[in-house]
């Protein structure tokens, strides 16, 4: 019930070229929410886009030049500018766009390695820093919402999947975590969630739910459990 009403709600706002911005907290499920919404609107005969806010990071040597490394994630630490310009090549009738390409396997840039974005009917632009962007450059803004323990708990499970993952592979950025002890492990997970993500959430992400047309309440199963409009 909840999905199709959202569905109707977008389809009847559309345009020839149409801007989502959808974010929320890190780990609330803002990638996996923006794929099934992408896949649902293609049913419609929608031909969809999903860009990462993470595609216009600055790239870790940049972010340690500047002393950013530790804020990584915040604002200041994308090229939003270069973000919003993509958007605007497309509303200026340009057929693609080239942009950077992030790999969470890094947990960087990839150098020497760009993506080619076709212009889509539908673009959702999916991250963090979502609905920093000018409100005139989107046309539609969500924000996905769930309780702080729902999250944390979220943040700690994924991450320690993550680093499993990465047991056997000595490229991957979590390949040295994954020689510590669970416990420790754990606990430096929680510490970069307090010191980084947290903080970037409060004072950043949070702010942002004021500007959201939609806001997508998400249970502790990570299922829909209310949608709020703004009209």
């Amino acid at each position: 019930m909840y999905w199709q009403k959202l569905l109707d709600y977008i389809e009847t706002r559309t345009t020839d070229f149409f801007v989502i911005g959808l974010t929320g907290s890190v780990a609330v499920g803002k990638s996996t929410l923006s794929a099934r919404l992408s896949e649902s609107l293609q049913e419609r005969h929608f031909d969809v886009e999903v860009v990462s806010t993470d595609d216009f990071l600055l790239t870790n040597l940049e972010l340690k030049q500047h002393q950013l490394f530790d804020e990584k994630g915040f604002p200041k630490t994308y090229h939003l500018n270069k973000l919003a310009q993509m958007i605007q090549d497309f509303r200026d009738d340009a057929p693609q766009v080239t942009i950077p390409d992030y790999s969470h396997e890094l947990a960087d840039i990839r150098p020497d390695v760009q993506k080619v974005i076709q212009k889509p009917d539908i673009l959702i632009i999916e991250g963090v820093t979502a609905l920093q962007l000018p409100d005139h450059i989107l046309d539609l803004a969500i924000y996905v919402d769930a309780k702080l323990a729902d999250i944390e708990s979220w943040y700690l499970n994924r991450t320690l999947a993550v680093m499993d993952k990465a047991r056997f592979d000595a490229k991957s950025w979590y390949y040295p975590y994954t020689q510590m002890p669970l416990s420790q492990r754990q606990e430096h997970i929680m510490s970069v969630w307090r010191r980084t993500n947290l903080k970037n959430l409060q004072q950043y992400i949070a702010p942002t739910k004021a500007k959201a047309n939609v806001i997508i309440k998400i249970d502790a199963q990570h299922h829909i459990q209310h949608i709020e409009y703004d009209d």
